[in-house]
């Protein structure tokens, strides 16, 4: 480039005079049409690709705006059976009749930290009528709760008017920040109050900011209707508000204790993010998400400059034809070296633009690949998460589907043999036996599907004698593994007639077989005798199914609490004692009853009556 310019001023003298007026005119009409068209040109350019920019990160931002909510909202949710649960213990409502029962209080206590200790929250506690707390997960800590009234929080009051109350804010005790749950405990119809006392979750928000921390990289904060940020992965905003408080804000503030002990300053300007809020279901929150739009600001510039560029190439071609006319009027011999020198020199120019280009091209292409492979390392993460969870899921039942599968194969060679040998009846036995295994498999992997899928809840026929093959069936490698004898006795068909179908439904029914004989697997593992006997009978128009086992038997003080929501006589972190319960719950649908004793030779009997099925008719819905 250098050495064109020192021949074009080399060459300069060579002209006949000076620049004629037309061209001296049009030049600098040229010049004017580039300080007035590249600076327009730019700014389009700019503009346009600003937008575009800004559209895609919008896009981008609404996306991981709904991610966001919908992490939040199943966090907050994921909790709320708990306290509601509890506000239907009967130890809770006897702690309620009851405070000062030292022993109740006790039991409650224990109860509470076994339950929360499960649950992972920050605490679990019973809160009477005038909002003092009688029972609490943290009784042992020195920030116990038990003792202290929490009339003033707005959740309390919430739920004592018979409300969910819900509500985020700053212990008082724990100075630790969290989302409240709270149920009314209802008392009974003929009582005074309609409500008796509260229960309440306490939910810490620490996880769900660290795994918001690592997602990405954006700056996400969720906002009260005052426009407070209590919950944000920008450790630095948490308790900043969105403007200025007015005086009367922060009273009430004061008066609640909701954000004790933080200042509650203006969040710093977002002068180079763009932020995209939306609410929170069933709240008054909006979660924001704030995403860097540097990047749309560079891409800006750049197409600004491109168009620059090309509005200049342009004026600059238009100068080169003029430039070509007027050597070609003078000069013949000049024009041609004129316009070799000038070609050269759009060479040069184009050259130049033309890597500049392509580095920008490359630059972006680089920054798309990128992109799409954080994409899909983040797919592959996800992908991962899926593949362990249902690993840890199957591999509860991979020994129960190898003793099948493996049958399956002892019969298909039988069958081999005995079609060489031509024996065809004997070929037909082994395939509806492999038909039968297969059957089993498919009945043994289907309970993987029960974590996704609920049952459809229509009562129909079941055969209560092929619930209960499958269901043994399901636990024969686990009472093979504890030296345990399970067997099914059946009644007599030549005299009492074969069993007729029961009306339930038949995932449910083997839900409730199952967990009656994995509780009696339970209580012979440390007997010297270990026998699981199950009976089929009719009696007095039911069909009774019994579960008997030779283990210790149940204390006779337990058996009334037996189906008890959270009752269990296993020992603490085995169970949370719903399993009886939920079985209980199944029975009352299929309009049966279910019941515990003591077996006169020892170890416990559970007797389930079902109704007989009638002859024939559509589903019905539960009793």
């Amino acid at each position: 480039m250098t050495r064109s310019i020192k021949q074009w001023a080399a060459w300069r003298p060579a002209w006949p005079g000076a620049l004629p007026r037309g061209f001296r005119g049009l030049a600098a009409a040229l010049a004017l049409a580039a300080c007035a068209l590249v600076p327009p040109a730019s700014w389009f350019a700019a503009e346009w690709a600003r937008g575009e920019a800004l559209e895609e990160l919008a896009e981008t931002a609404q996306a991981r705006l709904s991610l966001y909510t919908a992490t939040l909202t199943a966090e907050i949710e994921k909790y709320r059976v708990l306290p509601l649960t509890l506000a239907w213990d009967p130890d809770v409502a006897a702690l309620l009749a009851s405070p000062r029962d030292a022993a109740l209080v006790d039991r409650v206590d224990r109860k509470l930290a076994a339950l929360n200790a499960g649950a992972s929250l920050s605490a679990l506690y019973v809160m009477a009528r005038d909002g003092t707390t009688l029972a609490s997960s943290n009784w042992t800590e020195e920030t116990s709760f038990i003792g202290r009234n929490f009339a003033f929080r707005p959740y309390f009051r919430e739920a004592l008017a018979g409300r969910v109350g819900r509500y985020f804010a700053m212990g008082t005790t724990s100075q630790k920040p969290g989302y409240y749950i709270a149920y009314p405990v209802w008392a009974p119809v003929w009582a005074e109050h309609h409500t008796v006392g509260v229960v309440v979750a306490k939910v810490a928000m620490e996880p769900l900011e660290a795994t918001w921390h690592d997602m990405a990289g954006e700056r996400v904060f969720v906002t009260d209707r005052r426009g407070v940020v209590f919950i944000t992965n920008v450790p630095d905003w948490r308790f900043r508000t969105l403007a200025p408080l007015p005086p009367e804000v922060r009273r009430e503030f004061e008066a609640s204790q909701q954000y004790e002990g933080t200042g509650l300053e203006p969040l710093p300007p977002l002068d180079s993010a763009l932020v995209h809020r939306g609410p929170v279901p069933d709240t008054d929150w909006k979660v924001h998400v704030a995403l860097d739009s540097r990047p749309a600001d560079a891409r800006a510039r750049s197409a600004g400059l491109v168009a620059g560029i090309a509005t200049l190439l342009l004026l600059a071609a238009g100068l080169v034809v003029l430039q070509r006319r007027l050597a070609l009027a003078e000069r013949l011999e000049y024009q041609r070296r004129a316009q070799l020198m000038l070609e050269h020199r759009v060479t040069e120019r184009t050259a130049e633009l033309s890597s500049a280009n392509l580095r920008l091209t490359d630059e972006i292409a680089e920054r798309g690949r990128a992109e799409q492979a954080a994409r899909r390392a983040q797919e592959d993460l996800i992908q991962a998460a899926k593949l362990a969870a249902l690993g840890q899921m199957a591999a509860g039942i991979v020994h129960e589907v190898n003793q099948p599968i493996s049958a399956i194969r002892s019969y298909a060679e039988n069958a081999a043999l005995l079609l060489d040998r031509g024996r065809l009846d004997l070929v037909r036995g082994n395939l509806l036996e492999i038909t039968g295994l297969t059957e089993r498999v498919a009945t043994i992997t289907r309970q993987l599907k029960t974590f996704a899928r609920k049952s459809s809840g229509m009562l129909g026929p079941v055969s209560p004698r092929l619930a209960v093959d499958r269901s043994m069936a399901l636990l024969g490698a686990q009472a093979a593994a504890l030296g345990a004898d399970m067997v099914l006795e059946m009644p007599d068909e030549a005299t009492q007639g074969p069993l007729p179908m029961v009306l339930a439904d038949e995932a449910r029914l083997e839900q409730v077989i199952v967990n009656l004989l994995r509780n009696a697997l339970d209580a012979v593992s440390a007997r010297n005798r270990r026998l699981v006997a199950v009976s089929l009978e009719q009696e007095d128009g039911h069909v009774l199914l019994k579960v008997r086992d030779t283990g210790p038997g149940i204390p006779e003080d337990d058996l009334p609490r037996l189906f008890d929501p959270f009752f269990t006589t296993k020992e603490v972190g085995v169970g949370l004692g719903l399993g009886l319960s939920i079985s209980y719950g199944i029975v009352q649908d299929f309009g049966g009853r279910i019941a515990a004793a003591n077996h006169e030779q020892g170890g416990a009997v559970f007797t389930v009556a079902l109704r007989p099925a009638p002859p024939s008719g559509p589903a019905l819905p539960p009793a």
